[in-house]
């Protein structure tokens, strides 16, 4: 190398951005020898990053590749580091320690790299490490439990949830909890269907980031890359024109609605052939939005077109509220601290309100009961405004049932006297139990039938969620959804919804692994506004003592 070369060099050494686009080998997709350039999609995840970071993207973007040339470039320019790569498998963990480590390192140049001393260096099939004489060190393994690590790269998280549970338990348990405050880390992935900790980890810091919660050192944030960001994702365009089915038209016509992107004919073409190749692993490999990076298994029971749509409709809360059940005092909460067993801050147990109540309106609330224990399903509830339909509340989390229904009525009185439509399956009962000596009995759903012993008429309060009934909510939705007329503001009802299938025997709930609270609680609010019986606004008020700006304590 030329005198003037490395005079060049030395005076770029300080720049982190300037070493990783020009100072590191690697191997192309030939094998060839050639110099790391940062890719856009690679560039906006380093623009973008956050201390931690959990990554959704569609294949072959290079990200673990940047990933592991950032850790090297942090090892090799800062003291006392301990920087970890885990892979997927064990002979993974071997060809990256070689690909993207080791060639990067020894090709660098001579006089540079004479300058990092070497302490020790193992490699092998199993991965391997490097410790210098700076303190700082690089291992690749499958996993790492003592100690703290300062930089840290989980390299297809997801399909290590997917193949190897146990393992993804011991990264939960082990590795992640190495993970301190001032650390940086990155969790990527290819989604591998729903459920596991990498779809759960996605869809709370997902949610985080739909509510512009803002972020500490020990949250993850949310990056999402889509194949159509990728400029390598075209294809020659026939001379008459892209010959694809409407389905697929209307679907490039979901995404750019969704997305806000614009997807030209070279992209289309290129879907469209890969499509046709990829079959029902496309979405799963090559998303376009996040939701829809989680494959699901079994018929899915609404659209995905216009449940995309509904996503791209979501919004973040103007208040978020912790609210005490039994007194009803809320307390602006805009950093929650509830932790779950990722280490994720979540919004459980958290009031989201898009809308204060207007007092010229009508309210409608759905309810999904739980049985309020730990990691069991969750209770639901959803606000509904009478007029347009719209989301402009919401509450899911775990509670004791009869706390649930104090919660309930308090924000049922917020919203004028919500007309409130609990369902009364299992636990529901005791829940309208306590709920009746709460609220008032007539702005609880009644459900009148005829009985067969007295052929009386009797009524019982609370909707019967049942295999015949179930139908009644899901077209309604299915309805809305169609007609974009969804109303959903909350990006964890549309997750839900895309996670709402058909079984083998045809019945419908939550993909396993998944969750549908939220999913009923919002049906039931919609159709709870579609039966409410109007308001009598002088008799009402009389039973609800207002104050006003109540959205200001």
């Amino acid at each position: 190398m030329m005198a003037g070369d490395i005079a060049q060099i030395e005076r770029h050494l300080s720049d982190k951005w300037w070493r990783m686009d020009n100072l590191y080998k690697v191997e192309n997709e030939q094998g060839q020898l050639v110099t790391f350039r940062l890719r856009p999609a690679q560039r906006m995840l380093f623009t973008m990053m956050h201390w931690l970071n959990i990554i959704l993207k569609a294949r072959q973007l290079g990200f673990s590749t940047a990933i592991d040339i950032y850790i090297l470039d942090e090892a090799l320019f800062n003291k006392n580091l301990k920087c970890g790569i885990v892979a997927q498998e064990l002979d993974k963990a071997g060809e990256i320690f070689r690909t993207k480590i080791e060639i990067p390192f020894d090709n660098l140049p001579d006089w540079l790299r004479s300058r990092f001393n070497i302490k020790s260096r193992t490699s092998g099939k199993n991965g391997g490490s490097i410790i210098f004489e700076h303190g700082s060190s690089i291992q690749v393994a499958t996993s790492f439990r003592s100690g703290t690590v300062h930089r840290l790269h989980i390299s297809e998280h997801g399909k290590i949830c997917a193949k190897y549970p146990q393992k993804a338990k011991e990264l939960r348990t082990g590795t992640l909890n190495a993970i301190h405050e001032g650390c940086v880390a990155f969790i990527e992935s290819t989604a591998e269907g729903v459920g596991g900790d990498f779809h759960a980890m996605c869809v709370k810091a997902m949610e985080a980031k739909k509510a512009d919660m803002p972020l500490t050192k020990l949250d993850w944030a949310f990056h999402f890359f889509a194949w159509w960001e990728d400029g390598k994702y075209t294809a020659p365009v026939p001379k008459g024109g892209v010959v694809m089915s409407k389905v697929q038209r209307e679907y490039f016509e979901a995404v750019e609605e969704v997305m806000g992107c614009v997807i030209s004919d070279e992209q289309r073409q290129w879907y469209v052939l890969k499509e046709a190749e990829q079959g029902e692993e496309m979405k799963q490999e090559f998303p376009s939005s996040p939701i829809e990076a989680f494959l699901t298994s079994g018929r899915r029971v609404f659209d995905a077109n216009p449940t995309m749509k509904a996503e791209g409709q979501c919004s973040k809360p103007l208040i978020v509220y912790d609210v005490e059940p039994i007194t009803g005092k809320r307390t602006k909460a805009n950093k929650p601290e509830t932790m779950d067993e990722q280490g994720q801050r979540s919004l459980l147990n958290m009031l989201l309100v898009w809308e204060i109540p207007d007092e010229d309106d009508d309210y409608a609330m759905g309810v999904d009961i739980a049985e309020g224990l730990e990691h069991g399903d969750r209770s639901s509830l959803d606000v509904v405004k009478k007029s347009t339909g719209e989301q402009v509340c919401h509450w899911v989390g775990y509670l004791d049932v009869e706390l649930f229904s104090h919660l309930a009525a308090h924000i049922g009185r917020l919203y004028n006297l919500a007309y409130i439509g609990p369902e009364r399956n299992n636990h529901g009962h005791a829940f309208i139990l306590k709920l009746k000596d709460l609220y008032p009995i007539s702005r609880i759903y009644e459900e009148r039938y005829i009985d067969r012993d007295d052929e009386e008429e009797k009524v019982k309060l609370g909707w019967l969620t049942t295999k015949q009934s179930k139908p009644l909510l899901t077209e309604g939705m299915k309805t809305l959804l169609r007609n974009g007329q969804s109303g959903i503001n909350w990006i964890g009802t549309v997750s839900e919804m895309h996670t709402y299938v058909y079984d083998k025997k045809g019945s419908m709930g939550a993909q396993e692994g998944c969750f549908d609270d939220q999913c009923m609680s919002y049906m039931i609010a919609q159709e709870m506004r579609a039966r409410m019986p109007s308001r009598v606004v002088k008799d009402l008020n009389a039973q609800l003592p207002r104050t006003k700006a109540w959205q200001a304590r």
